[in-house]
């Protein structure tokens, strides 16, 4: 049982630091549920659940790791007396290094800063790498209820996500499930409804009136 808890709480820990990368460098939500970004076949949300679930396996095979070796966790707790005592140097150390990484993120000072700008860096580039939605989940509208927001005619949107080949069968559909039924991104889907949309162009701004000019006397 010893090695069967040691063996899983190193694989997990493996699978838990490769979902920790991905999860760092993929898109904001909106962005990546919006272009359908995918590593390896799996969304953002697949992974993000892979990284729960194998989060949770490895923290209780840890807590099975400390059980089977609590005695030799308690002799790190001891000093050269053998006598318990829990701030021994060792766990000071520790202990330090956990509040420093912590006050660090909260205040923002290198190097804990620079590990969030590259994660800011790494989310902006996928923003503009893949596009953002006019709004936050906009893949969870309605047609028609997109169409609306975006100041577009939904039946004319409809007629132009036809003639682009794609299925459609109402405006009462989300633009997520028409994604997923023409194997698309809701993006692709957005691109279809506003082809050859073009607007009234804004007619000359009138000019400010003004007060007739008053010749000097």
């Amino acid at each position: 049982m010893r090695k069967i808890t040691s063996l899983t709480a190193t694989l997990s820990f493996i699978v838990v630091l490769a979902t920790s990368v991905i999860l760092y460098i993929v898109p904001q939500g909106r962005v990546a549920y919006w272009a359908d970004w995918r590593l390896w076949g799996l969304s953002k949300e697949q992974w993000g659940e892979i990284h729960i679930n194998v989060g949770l396996l490895f923290l209780l095979a840890l807590a099975l790791h400390i059980y089977y070796n609590w005695k030799p966790l308690m002799a790190y707790l001891k000093d050269r007396a053998r006598r318990m005592k829990i701030f021994t140097p060792a766990f000071n150390v520790a202990l330090a290094i956990c509040v420093i990484t912590v006050a660090g993120t909260l205040f923002t000072v290198p190097p804990f800063s620079w590990v969030l700008d590259l994660n800011a860096s790494l989310k902006d580039a996928g923003a503009a790498k893949y596009g953002e939605p006019p709004y936050g989940h906009a893949e969870l509208s309605t047609l028609n209820g997109f169409a609306k927001k975006v100041e577009l005619d939904p039946q004319a949107a409809l007629v132009r996500l036809r003639a682009a080949g794609f299925q459609a069968a109402d405006g009462n559909q989300t633009l997520l499930a028409l994604a997923t039924l023409n194997k698309t991104t809701p993006k692709a889907i957005y691109a279809a409804m506003t082809a050859g949309e073009t607007k009234a162009p804004a007619g000359p701004k009138a000019l400010p009136a003004t007060a007739p000019r008053v010749p000097a006397a």
